[in-house]
């Protein structure tokens, strides 16, 4: 089954010059930070800048199995961003529970 894509000529070579500067700008972030999380941001988006490439470079070859690459990108993304999340659970002074002021009704302990 073929599929063509109506001004693929210029499309695609656009998608991918828009990827390749967003992957420039957001390396700039990874590297210059400034904090753990915005690092952390960053790396998620590389990969999904690598999703999306996947993806063209799938309509430019025209080969449907590397969607499939891109899929499993995108389930080990998830799971990074998870292992991030739970990596900077607690740094923020808003996650203690003990910095809080008693609820009404509580006695200060």
């Amino acid at each position: 089954m073929t599929v063509e894509l109506a001004g693929a000529y210029w499309v695609l070579p656009l998608a991918g010059a828009m990827l390749v500067s967003s992957a420039v700008l957001i390396m700039w972030r990874l590297l210059a930070g400034p904090s753990r999380p915005d690092r952390a941001v960053a790396v998620d988006a590389m990969t999904l800048i690598g999703v999306a490439g996947v993806g063209v470079v799938a309509l430019v070859r025209e080969q449907a199995v590397l969607l499939d690459v891109a899929i499993v990108l995108a389930i080990v993304s998830f799971l990074g961003s998870v292992a991030f999340a739970l990596l900077f659970k607690g740094t923020h002074h808003s996650d203690d529970p003990h910095d809080q002021p008693p609820e009404r009704g509580e006695a200060g302990l």
